[in-house]
């Protein structure tokens, strides 16, 4: 498959009219971060350079983006958590990264972030490749999205991997879409999504459903503004069977935000389980909806931005358990140097009584330096 859009990928090359936009990007992260929970501290430098390749002509487009990561410091490399963090994998038939390269200090291997092409016009689109399938309307949390769930607690919360997917959406109006999408697994099983979405007289209305062998879902969407006050309400969830535990359960999101006059702009969202998965998560027990397996019936999360003025900006981000009280907060201040570069500064805190969810991780701190070209 990956030879069929290196194929398209040449063909489209060879076609009249084709624009290409190529883009580098420099993301550098350099970390106070503990070690395995036993208080000691080390530093560790983080760097992926990314490389974005889009071609366009006409109707039809690919889009290609790999990565070069870096990682240098030898203590994070031998720590038990970076072991934990690396072993895990894209869940497609074949692998997304190489092995990595150990230097002494530090190890560095290359990665294909995104690799996919397709056709798009003003009612059909079709792409095939390795993509995010994007499901569910949450900022913080999103529970119906069980292909590449974007995890609120990470560095960079929005960095997930790609489903080796075709997806095809079908417009019928302005308002309304059908899509369908299916994946391929690292198991060469396949998950298989479905979606329905319309706007019924005050919000967008999706109706969502996922199966495969591990897990299968019956979903929601709904979003829309709160009469004319500018506040947007939105939420999502459904109910789930995960085969491999023999579970089923409820989960769902309830979110609003608001943006006010002075650029201040205030998200808030509630996400609800009917059931918690204490003893699977820390028996580390096979799941077919890993991302969704709590250790809180409730949690209660808010992002907070703020643009002081043209150059620098702040963000508040915050989690809090409603069962044991223990938080998360995740503070950062960006300053744009130029129109191409931002230095930012933030911290991942996290307190709570010993022994709950969030008390016992420690902190880190970071500094990160971003170059567009």
């Amino acid at each position: 498959m990956i030879r069929l859009l290196l194929f398209t990928l040449l063909l489209t090359c060879t076609l009249g009219a084709v624009e290409f936009e190529t883009t580098f990007e420099n993301s550098n992260f350099t970390l106070s971060t503990p070690i395995d929970g036993n208080g000691e501290r080390t530093l560790v430098n983080y760097n992926r350079f990314r490389l974005i390749e889009s071609i366009q002509e006409g109707d039809w487009f690919v889009t290609a983006i790999g990565d070069v990561e870096n990682y240098l410091g030898e203590k994070y490399l031998n720590s038990a958590s970076y072991q934990a963090f690396s072993a895990v994998r894209s869940d497609t038939p074949f692998s997304t990264q190489t092995s990595a390269h150990d230097y002494g200090e530090g190890e560095v291997y290359v990665q294909l972030h995104r690799l996919y092409g397709g056709y798009a016009d003003a009612k059909h689109r079709i792409s095939l490749g390795l993509q995010k399938v994007s499901m569910g309307v949450g900022r913080i949390w999103n529970p119906t999205d069980l292909f590449n769930p974007r995890n609120p607690l990470a560095l960079e919360p929005d960095e997930v991997y790609g489903a080796f997917s075709l997806i095809y959406t079908y417009s019928p109006s302005d308002l309304s879409q059908i899509s369908a999408v299916a994946a391929q697994r690292a198991d060469e099983s396949f998950k298989y999504a479905g979606r329905l979405k319309g706007y019924l007289d005050v919000a967008d209305v999706a109706l969502d459903m996922i199966w495969a062998d591990d897990v299968a879902m019956l979903g929601y969407e709904i979003e829309g503004e709160l009469f004319e006050t500018g506040v947007a309400l939105r939420s999502e969830g459904g109910w789930f069977e995960d085969k491999l535990l023999d579970e089923k359960f409820f989960q769902a999101m309830l979110g609003a935000d608001y943006s006010f006059y002075n650029s201040l702009i205030l998200v808030g969202e509630w996400l609800h389980s009917s059931k918690t998965f204490e003893d699977q998560l820390a028996l580390g027990l096979p799941s077919g909806a890993q991302n969704n397996l709590v250790g809180s019936k409730d949690y209660l999360g808010s992002t907070l931005g703020y643009e002081f003025d043209a150059l620098l900006y702040g963000t508040m981000a915050g989690i809090i358990s409603a069962d044991d009280g223990s938080f998360y907060l995740s503070p950062t201040l960006s300053y744009s140097l130029a129109d191409d570069m931002t230095l930012a500064l933030g911290a991942m805190l996290y307190g709570g009584e010993k022994g709950s969810e969030f008390g016992d991780l420690g902190q880190t701190y970071y500094l990160n330096f971003k170059l567009t070209f």
